[in-house]
């Protein structure tokens, strides 16, 4: 990816991340920044849309920082494992999804034995992951459903652990919607910079004159001549 499409990509990341948290602040951070609007108190409202502002930019680097070790996670363990990867990926992601309850009831919900409410988090990225798993399959019409899914479940699980030990929940929300938009983002529209990275390379080195056609790679089916000599009589 050329450096002015990847620029492009993190920027549009870096807004997906800020505007998803400043939306998500107003309407679960009540007492923590709508309030100040509603008070008329504009200075208080500034300082913390600010401060809004800056958390959503963070998750969304954090997001971007994630997409790019998924990248070499992807290309290693394919490396290793070969055919065996994609049934390693599905482990994890059950693990992954096991740990997401795990981690936060091992912390809030030991007191009150209440597991319930804590499912709701792998349940939402579950879901979500599941139908950007399958728009990835239909946009690239390959098998990369498994892939997609690692991505979406156990990176994001990864992401979130930090935030999981956080017991107010407005933190969280901020958090989890903006990575999971974030990421979506990033799994879908990855390879549309990659080719325009392509054709802006391609266009430089035709103005060069360096440019040179890549051969078209044809199968060619092993064919057997069999010579038969007839005999004399």
């Amino acid at each position: 990816m050329t450096l002015k499409n990847l620029g492009k990509f993190y920027g549009i990341t870096l807004l997906i991340g800020l505007v998803v948290t400043v939306i998500v602040s107003l309407v679960f951070g009540y007492d923590k920044l709508t309030v100040y609007l509603v008070r008329g108190e504009y200075g208080e409202f500034l300082a913390a849309l600010i401060w809004f502002m800056g958390y959503g930019l963070l998750i969304a680097s954090i997001s971007q920082l994630a997409f790019f070790a998924y990248l070499f996670i992807h290309q290693m363990g394919q490396g290793i494992f070969k055919g065996g990867w994609n049934a390693i990926q599905v482990v994890i992601i059950l693990f992954a999804v096991i740990d997401l309850v795990y981690f936060r009831y091992l912390r809030f919900g030991q007191k009150d034995g209440d597991i319930l409410k804590f499912i709701w988090i792998p349940i939402l990225i579950v879901v979500f992951g599941i139908i950007v798993s399958l728009y990835k399959n239909k946009l690239t019409g390959k098998n990369v459903f498994i892939p997609a899914m690692f991505f979406m479940v156990v990176m994001t699980t990864v992401e979130l652990i930090p935030f999981l030990k956080v017991k107010d929940m407005m933190w969280l929300y901020c958090t989890i919607f903006a990575l999971l938009l974030c990421n979506a983002f990033q799994l879908l529209s990855l390879p549309k910079y990659n080719k325009a990275s392509y054709e802006e390379r391609k266009a430089r080195k035709i103005a060069r004159g360096t440019w040179v056609e890549e051969p078209v790679q044809t199968k060619v089916k092993n064919t057997k001549v069999v010579s038969k000599k007839k005999k004399r009589k």
